[in-house]
């Protein structure tokens, strides 16, 4: 925030020096070239203007490694938040699991500062970050769960992460956990084949899929 007033403020101010300097040649009553006090403001305003865009370059530098660093740790970022999603609906199973935002953040800048502990060092830092991350969340969110949700857990961070990496379809899961009831089957499709073993529910998943 404060690089961007930084190079917000530099900004203003030249386009300010640029200002005054119109508006000192526009209301100029002699000859430009005899007119020290104009002389001086114009040699002024460059000195200043020259400070101005040093300083503007190197905000708008830092700005930009900033961004680059911001974009590296996105994925990341998305990773973690699927994971929380995952601690948040297991509520749905049981009310007693509540989960604190606060408390997930406290446990992210743990996995941030645990990424060099028993992780390969020629992975990036991100990735380092990631498996820890995961790891932590299995093991303190496991202490909070009954024996029976633990293999739940897990394959719903799995799949979450794999949405996440774009390795697998929201709506691929959507028909594993639902099947194909919700379908439209008002419009045409491929008729049941004459077979008293298929029934016509199953033909309806099948198709759907």
């Amino acid at each position: 925030m404060t690089i961007i007033k930084t190079i917000a403020g530099s900004k203003k101010e030249i386009h300010q020096l640029e200002d005054q300097i119109l508006a000192r040649l526009q209301n100029s009553n002699q000859n430009l070239l005899e007119d020290s006090e104009l002389d001086k403001q114009l040699q002024r305003s460059k000195e200043k203007a020259s400070d101005i865009s040093i300083a503007l370059e190197q905000a708008e530098s830092t700005m930009r490694r900033i961004n680059e660093n911001r974009e590296q740790f996105k994925s990341c970022a998305k990773k973690a938040a699927a994971l929380f999603f995952v601690l948040n609906d297991l509520n749905k199973i049981d009310p007693m699991y509540q989960f604190s935002l606060d408390r997930y953040k406290e446990l992210f800048k743990k996995s941030i500062d645990e990424k060099d502990i028993g992780t390969n060092q020629q992975d990036q830092p991100t990735q380092r970050i990631e498996k820890v991350h995961t790891l932590n969340v299995y093991r303190n969110t496991c202490k909070s769960l009954f024996e029976k949700h633990k293999l739940l857990l897990a394959l719903s961070m799995c799949v979450k992460l794999q949405i996440a990496e774009g390795k697998i379809e929201q709506a691929d899961y959507d028909f594993f956990l639902r099947g194909g009831g919700s379908m439209d089957s008002s419009g045409t499709k491929e008729p049941k084949p004459a077979h008293d073993w298929i029934k016509q529910t199953t033909w309806d998943q099948l198709v759907e899929l």
